[in-house]
Formats: C-alpha cells, sequence, structure tokens
C-alpha cells in the first residue's frame, strides 16, 4: 500500500479540536512519473519544511497531517474534476474546470512555472483517476475523517491549511511580480472561519513582528472552501508563509532564519490551542 501522507498525533489527554494539514509539503514521486521539466523546477511547487515548521503545535493539542506525494503529480489542494482538458488524449465529461486549471494548475498541473510544460503527451483519464483514487482521496478521506471525529466529540473544530509562498508571484499568479508580505491568513474573506480566531492568529503574528495581510492574494483553496462549514462550527483557514523568511528559495534549503521562524510558529499554535481551550472551556471540564 503507498503511503501518501503522515499524520502526528498528540498525547490523547492534551488533544484539542485543532487540526493543521500541509497539503505541498511532499516532494516524491511515483518511479514510472515522467514529465518534461527538470528537478529544480518540479521543486518550485514545493511547500519545503512546512511541516517541519509546524510540528510543535502537536505538542499544544493538536493534529498534523502532510502529504508525501509532490502537488506537481497531483495537486491536494484542488477538487477531484477540476481537470483541464486539454491535458486529456480524449475529451471526458467528467472534466469542470476552474480558474485554477485556467492557469494551468488544476488537480493535475500543465505548467511548472510559467512557459515550462509538464507533459510531452497528452494524458488519458484512468492515468488521472489512478492518481486520484490511490493518492488524492487516502489523504482527503483521513483529514475529513479526523475533522468528523473531533467535531462529534468536541461539538466544534477548526482546521488550519498550511502553505508557503514564493517571496514575490509568477506569471502563474495573480500577483505577478509583486512582492509579498510575511504572512498572509485566507478565511474566504470571513467567509470561512471563527473571525475571533483569525484575529487571534494574526494578532499573534503581528506581536512576533511580522506583516500580516488577509486573502490578498490568497483567500483560501479548496481545503478552506471545502472543509469549512461555520454554520456548523467548522472552522477553516489558511496560512501562508513567506518563504524568504526561512529558506534559500535558490538552493531549497532552510536558512539562519529558520529555528526562529519555527519557534515563533510554535507561539502561535500554543495560543490557538489556548484560543480554543478558552472558548470550550476545557479547563474547566
Amino acid at each position: 500500500m503507498i503511503q501518501t501522507y503522515s499524520v502526528r498525533e498528540p498525547d490523547a489527554q492534551s488533544a484539542i479540536p485543532l487540526v493543521f494539514d500541509s497539503p505541498h509539503s511532499g516532494i516524491q514521486f511515483p518511479p514510472d512519473f515522467s514529465c518534461c521539466a527538470s528537478i529544480e523546477q518540479l521543486k518550485t511547487g514545493w511547500d519545503a519544511f512546512v511541516d517541519k515548521l509546524w510540528e510543535g503545535a502537536v505538542l499544544h493539542g493538536a493534529v498534523l497531517q502532510s502529504a508525501h506525494y509532490s502537488r506537481m503529480f497531483i495537486d491536494l489542494n484542488r477538487a477531484s474534476d477540476d481537470i483541464d482538458p486539454v491535458l486529456l488524449a480524449s475529451p471526458s465529461s467528467e472534466c469542470k474546470p476552474t480558474r485554477y486549471s485556467e492557469r494551468g494548475m488544476g488537480l493535475i498541473r500543465r505548467f511548472a512555472l510559467p512557459g515550462v510544460a509538464l507533459y510531452a503527451q497528452p494524458l488519458e483519464m484512468d492515468e488521472i483517476k489512478m492518481r486520484v483514487r490511490d493518492y488524492y482521496l487516502p489523504y482527503h478521506n483521513a483529514l475529513r475523517n479526523r475533522l468528523n471525529n473531533l467535531h462529534e466529540r468536541f461539538g466544534e473544530v477548526w482546521h488550519v491549511d498550511c502553505h508557503s509562498m514564493k517571496s514575490k508571484g509568477n506569471k502563474m499568479n495573480i500577483d505577478s511580480g509583486e512582492s509579498r508580505p510575511d504572512v498572509i491568513l485566507g478565511d474566504n474573506d470571513g467567509l470561512a472561519c471563527d473571525p475571533e480566531f483569525v484575529q487571534t492568529v494574526e494578532d499573534a503574528l503581528t506581536r512576533l513582528g511580522y506583516t500580516v495581510v488577509r486573502n490578498i492574494p490568497y483567500k483560501g483553496g479548496y481545503l478552506v472552501t471545502h472543509y469549512a462549514k461555520p454554520d456548523v462550527a467548522r472552522y477553516s483557514m489558511q496560512i501562508e508563509i513567506n518563504r524568504r523568511l526561512y529558506m534559500d528559495e535558490r538552493l531549497y534549503k532552510p536558512n539562519a532564519q529558520f529555528a526562529l521562524l519555527r519557534k515563533d510558529l510554535d507561539s502561535v499554535a500554543c495560543t490557538m490551542g489556548t484560543y480554543i481551550r478558552e472558548h470550550l472551556q476545557l479547563d474547566k471540564q
């Protein structure tokens, strides 16, 4: 059986309804994967070390789920039918492309970088269905089950979707050429998450000296919009961390500030945990 993701769990007694997931932290590819892009070009879609940056959250009662396989193989932060018909050898009624596919960044990417095609030959729909079955669904099933179980136990659940971003957008991004802030919080313009929770996270980051922006240009991708149901106390938000804060963007190696950022994010995770415990009055039970 293919091991497509890892889950780190808190001590049972400290567990709270808080789930972090890092869908783009993987860099693996199947041994038979073939494409036109170089290893360096494939790495540009890698949220390098994001799972490591947030792993301290487990000590504060959260679950951390992280992907093993690259988004350049299949993107877990897209709908399973967000398929670009241009990639297919023959038309299929199962394709429902979104704005992501229009930019070459759907479930199966058309481009690794602007103008850099991933595939020399069109793909068969059966190949895409295999990727969904063996790599996409196991991750989503595990995340959904975890969120369901915690919601059933506590009555509410908070989901934090963790990402990194290039320090400057490229031509495939809607903010092409623009420098980015330290952190972008995405709550789908207030529709996906508990506003007090988002404010708590923003305040914690600001106190640590980071520049924080909400929803511009990232409002939250498929994982946030799909799993958020605030009307039934299911909250979801996205956190994008600027890569220049912690890594050499050219060499894909941690820089001298990595340990400091990891410590700061551990503090932010602690603040999240405190908010949830106080909100649910868990310490009084």
